[in-house]
């Protein structure tokens, strides 16, 4: 007779597997090296040498999001880049990004991110980061000229 699990909800005590370091990095390199192409789980499963249906379960315990996921991040990261340098037009990152044209790029980013491409690219171009908007402390006064 096999025993029974009293509590179903408690964390199972054996450890996930996920996807190994080999799989995940040569994955990775695919997809960083197919960024603006359009491609499907299989092809990266393919590159990642694991069956698509073991890959997708792996990856997801490895990383915590689904592998398309992981690609549109990765997407909007570069986009974030690209944006920040202001050296192209948007419908080109969207393009350069595998976007299927600048309205879905637009849509994909603000629901990412809360601000249209071009609000980021004018916020972050003129401020030289990449991460959230920077903000400047207000000037702290000098007490250089004060006497005592």
């Amino acid at each position: 007779m096999m025993p029974v699990r009293q509590d179903l909800h408690a964390p199972d005590p054996r450890p996930a597997a996920g996807l190994n370091d080999r799989a995940f990095r040569r994955a990775d390199a695919f997809i960083l090296h197919n960024l603006g192409r359009t491609f499907t789980l299989a092809d990266i499963a393919s590159a990642a040498c694991v069956s698509r249906f073991h890959f997708a379960r792996q990856f997801r315990q490895r990383t915590g999001c689904s592998p398309m996921a992981y690609v549109m991040r990765l997407r909007l990261e570069r986009a974030k880049e690209m944006l920040a340098r202001g050296d192209q037009r948007i419908a080109d990152t969207a393009a350069a990004l595998g976007f299927y044209d600048q309205s879905h790029f637009t849509r994909t980013f603000r629901r990412a991110t809360g601000v249209s491409p071009r609000a980021f690219s004018r916020q972050h171009h003129h401020a030289g980061t990449t991460g959230a908007v920077r903000t400047l402390a207000p000037p702290q006064p000098s007490y250089a000229h004060a006497h005592p």
